[in-house]
């Protein structure tokens, strides 16, 4: 098992506490919820945007716009930017 899939493994706190997406929710849509769980875990477990980027083929700035909804979520504060983060359109679909 690679280096980094044992630290996440043997840390429970690894994983946000996010909320799952909802049942009625598209193949893409989970999919992409997914991907951006992994990246933010990933950033958590010491891996540089930059590599990240290159990795899932993402701008650097996407990257840190995931990294970045996911910090504001776990610190139970919501941004108030124009356009809806991936965790909030998954919260007004349950």
């Amino acid at each position: 098992m690679p280096r980094l899939l044992r630290r996440i493994a043997a840390s429970p706190a690894a994983l946000p506490e996010v909320p799952p997406p909802p049942a009625r929710a598209s193949v893409g849509r989970r999919w992409r919820f997914r991907r951006n769980l992994v990246i933010y875990v990933a950033h958590r477990q010491g891996l540089s945007q930059r590599l990240l980027a290159d990795v899932f083929d993402l701008p650097r700035s996407r990257i840190g716009a995931i990294i970045q909804e996911f910090r504001e979520y776990e610190a139970g504060r919501r941004g108030g930017g124009a356009a809806s983060t991936t965790l909030e359109l998954y919260e007004q679909e349950t």
